[in-house]
């Protein structure tokens, strides 16, 4: 049983950069159009935040938009730097 398990770990460890590659070449054909929705997400997030304290409840600093602004930069940065590699 043993080897059997080590046998399929194995076989799993040789066909985990085929994977890889594939989602990775999945994203590149699609990566302006993943950036483009998640820049339409982060503006209808921050529209809602805009609504939101303008209705008057004022919760604090938005650290949740903040974080996906951030993200969403980091992705931009991320592709770009790619692309210039």
């Amino acid at each position: 049983m043993l080897a059997a398990a080590l046998s399929s770990a194995a076989s799993g460890v040789v066909l985990l950069p085929d994977s890889i590659e594939y989602l990775h070449d999945f994203l590149h054909a699609y990566e302006a159009w993943i950036l483009g929705f998640s820049a339409a997400l982060v503006l209808a997030g921050g529209w809602m935040e805009v609504q939101q304290r303008r209705n008057g409840r004022h919760a604090g600093f938005p650290w949740l938009f903040t974080l996906s602004v951030g993200c969403f930069l980091l992705n931009v940065a991320i592709v770009l730097a790619h692309r210039a590699i």
